[in-house]
């Protein structure tokens, strides 16, 4: 039967009204879940980033639609609202400030805090995130996102996801001040970022969310600068041959550089580069490099270079060491001259070029070893470079100041050292007491620049340094290791995680770590496979030396102590991800699996000695093959445990040897099967 022409425009236009009806009513509903923040209508592109880093995370944690919006002139309605801004971008903050609705004093926020504060506006709820600078609102966004919404800053890397939220919950706040970071400049430092660069090809280059996960999570945790270093093309990169097989033709990617550096301007980092002119897109020969008298020229051509034809002249912080221009190393001329003498020639030349180049930009001397011998002679930058001190690595100090001379002071620090690049060597409680001791007897309060090498294994004390950074005075290295782990693990597994960490920590006396071990490793595979007999006096050199192995027993304890506390805690943990087994068991399991593969070694190699040395006894030679069996299965343990990984896809083949960073190498099956072949022929 057919429906006449009016009966069914009737039935449509019934269903149309019916629809619009329900649509209303859905939306209406939805309106009033929904949550709006307003922005200052001089906002710039840092203040609305951090407006969307506030409406993911309200979105992340109660599953309802944000919209961002400019600031009206005036909040009447009856939705949730969130105000953020500065008084210098909204009009309304400014408003609220004049009539004390909400409770501004400059003096307490300081340059880059702010505040937190609900306020209730006729039928409106409002929460202000107000900062005094833009930098001040970040942190107070920042800061609101980490207590009341429950963010983890460093999720992209623990893969911890917030407990889900009410309306209540979002307005439930603790009315007070942010205050401003103590230490004006919190830099982190891009170096030795090897596997965190081989994420995805072309090796050796971040792809952009690898870089926007740590800028990311380097803000929330307090950091405001950013060293660029190995993207830069560093010198190892296109000169030493594993780089070359790994990445062959390796070129700096200029614009990738360019990309990074706005990423990280847009969320509010500032860009640190260091002048050493070293790098792959224009660098300085080893001749060059090592003669400032008859080479000048050529190093200013180069900085001019950097700052006016390549992205590095968009940064805002510029530094340089008293040393080698090329390499790591200390300054040691070819032409004869006073190296003291030639730093103070160099900085004042640097000093010129910047003042015409980059003349707002702020200036770093940062002193290595070599550097503060000559600080502590004669050596003395212009009084508008900060001086930096660096430690030795592993959080000491080496060599401290005779004096500040009157200079403002900071620090060079390492949350990760290249001797433990690939297992953590935790120690908060070690920054709080070394870091308090050089803001106390030397003002080192200025400037900090943190190096994490491949960020993921350092999490821990790289929030450490952040945080002690922020408010000095306030830090405690103890209490922040319970709460760090009790966050993660929860209050049943602060003990082991605790217990295992100081473990780790412990077990990397005397500078040491497993990438040191891996060094020792190479020399023992590199004697076993001597075909040529060698002097009795040679073998006890090359295997007792005290700074080598006779340490092994005592580390391997210390390790074996951190891979059993870790083990008890695994059950016992609340662990919503599996960061525990990532971060805790799986750094202890494989240090101890790379020690029991050394200890290995360093038997067959005595036994070795003893068939060399002792009349050649039989029983030597046969255990020295049996050992080499041993290792060989102890090997191929090694390579399943780092192809397995963590527990975390995200980071599957992120321990994988073929990635890894090649300094010192990584043992082979081949290399263990070259050790039977000579064994066979003695």
């Amino acid at each position: 039967m057919k429906l006449s022409h009016h009966k069914l425009n009737a039935f449509r236009l019934a269903f149309t009204l019916t629809f619009l009806l329900a649509c209303q009513m859905l939306f209406a509903g939805h309106l009033q879940e929904k949550y709006i923040i307003y922005h200052g209508k001089n906002a710039n592109s840092t203040e609305l980033a951090v407006c969307d880093d506030l409406k993911n995370d309200i979105e992340n944690v109660t599953g309802q639609k944000v919209i961002v919006l400019p600031e009206p002139g005036k909040i009447n309605g009856e939705e949730n609202y969130f105000l953020v801004g500065t008084s210098t971008s909204s009009a309304l903050i400014h408003q609220m400030a004049e009539k004390n609705t909400i409770q501004w004093d400059n003096e307490k926020m300081g340059a880059r805090g702010g505040v937190i504060q609900y306020v209730k506006l006729g039928k409106a709820d409002i929460i202000v995130l107000a900062g005094t600078t833009v930098e001040g609102e970040q942190n107070t966004v920042y800061e609101y996102s980490k207590t009341e919404l429950g963010i983890d800053p460093l999720s992209y890397w623990t893969g911890y996801k917030p407990k889900k939220k009410n309306e209540r919950d979002l307005y439930n706040v603790s009315s007070r001040i942010v205050p401003s970071s103590e230490v004006p400049v919190i830099c982190y430092f891009e170096n030795d970022v090897d596997e965190l660069a081989n994420m995805k090809k072309p090796y050796l280059e971040y792809d952009m969310e690898t870089w926007k996960g740590m800028v990311n999570s380097l803000r929330r945790i307090h950091y405001n600068a950013i060293q660029l270093f190995d993207m830069l093309g560093r010198a190892e990169f296109f000169t030493r041959e594993p780089y070359k097989k790994l990445r062959p033709n390796y070129h700096t990617n200029l614009k990738l550089v360019d990309s990074l550096i706005d990423y990280a301007h847009l969320k509010g980092m500032k860009i640190q580069i260091d002048l050493s002119p070293g790098y792959e897109m224009r660098s300085l020969t080893d001749r060059e490099a090592l003669c400032w008298t008859q080479y000048r020229q050529k190093w200013i051509d180069t900085w001019v270079y950097y700052l006016t034809q390549t992205p590095l002249g968009k940064a805002d912080i510029f530094s340089l060491r008293p040393r080698n221009q090329v390499w790591d190393k200390a300054y040691v001329s070819s032409c004869g001259e006073n190296k003291a003498e030639v730093f103070n020639e160099v900085y004042a030349a640097l000093d010129s070029i910047l003042n015409i180049y980059k003349p707002n930009a702020e200036k770093l001397c940062i002193c290595y070893d070599d550097g503060m011998e000559m600080f502590n002679d004669g050596f003395n930058p212009p009084k508008d470079f900060t001086v930096v001190w660096a430690d030795d690595g592993y959080c000491d100090f080496s060599t401290l100041p005779v004096s500040t001379k009157g200079y403002n002071f900071g620090t060079y620090m390492h949350a990760g050292f290249w001797k433990n690049h690939t297992v953590h060597d935790p120690y908060p409680e070690k920054i709080d007491s070394v870091m308090s001791f050089m803001a106390n007897k030397f003002h080192a309060t200025n400037y900090i620049d943190v190096n994490g090498q491949t960020f993921r294994p350092f999490l821990l004390n790289l929030e450490a340094f952040g945080q002690w950074a922020y408010n000095p005075s306030e830090f405690n290295g103890r209490s922040f290791y319970k709460n760090w782990c009790s966050y993660y693990f929860g209050s049943a597994g602060v003990p082991f995680a605790i217990a295992s960490m100081k473990a780790l920590h412990q077990a990397q006396f005397g500078r040491n770590g497993y990438v040191q071990n891996l060094s020792e490793i190479k020399r023992l595979i590199a004697f076993l496979q001597e075909e040529n007999k060698i002097s009795q006096a040679g073998n006890k050199n090359a295997l007792n030396n005290k700074n080598q192995f006779s340490d092994l027993p005592l580390r391997s304890r210390w390790v074996k102590i951190a891979l059993k506390e870790a083990e008890n805690g695994l059950a016992k943990t609340k662990d919503q991800a599996d960061f525990y087994y990532d971060y805790i068991y799986l750094p202890a399991l494989m240090y101890s699996q790379l020690l029991e593969f050394e200890n290995t070694l360093l038997d067959a190699a005595r036994l070795k000695i003893a068939y060399m040395t002792n009349d050649h006894p039989k029983d030597s030679l046969y255990k020295a093959k049996e050992l080499m069996i041993k290792a060989s299965t102890q090997l191929k343990t090694i390579y399943k445990t780092c192809l397995a990984g963590d527990i975390n896809p995200k980071w599957a083949t992120w321990y994988d040897p073929a990635k890894r960073r090649p300094n010192n190498g990584f043992p082979t099956l081949d290399m263990i099967a070259s050790i039977l072949v000579n064994l066979n022929k003695m």
